[in-house]
């Protein structure tokens, strides 16, 4: 189980799974909000607490952040079909990550 927090602790998520990797993307908006991203299916994911939504662009994803201190959590798709979603991997506990491989993406090509 892997679970995580916002920055004030007000925005929670817990997810049934194992940390394998990590994505670094360098598009816009990952570049700009800080994300290292794992994926998962949104069934094996519980998420708690009050969260501002923003879309960006194609209007794709649901990018999800505190509603307090504003520290990005998760994205999820705005078709619910898509059977994937990104965590936040920077919300876990410190260290986490650290010996996780890093996949580089050049979003920023796209």
């Amino acid at each position: 189980m892997l679970e995580g927090s916002c920055d004030c602790g007000a925005v929670r998520y817990a997810v049934d799974g194992t940390l394998d990797e990590v994505t670094d993307c360098n598009c816009g908006i990952c570049r700009r909000l800080g994300g290292l991203w794992a994926y998962y299916s949104p069934k094996q994911a519980t998420m708690t607490g009050p969260t501002e939504i923003y879309m960006r662009g194609d209007r794709m994803l649901q990018m999800h952040r505190c509603k307090t201190c504003g520290c990005v959590m998760w994205w999820v798709p705005v078709d619910k079909t898509y059977d994937r979603m990104g965590i936040n991997a920077r919300m876990l506990p410190f260290g986490a990550w650290d010996a996780v491989p890093v996949k580089k993406v050049d979003g920023a090509s796209w």
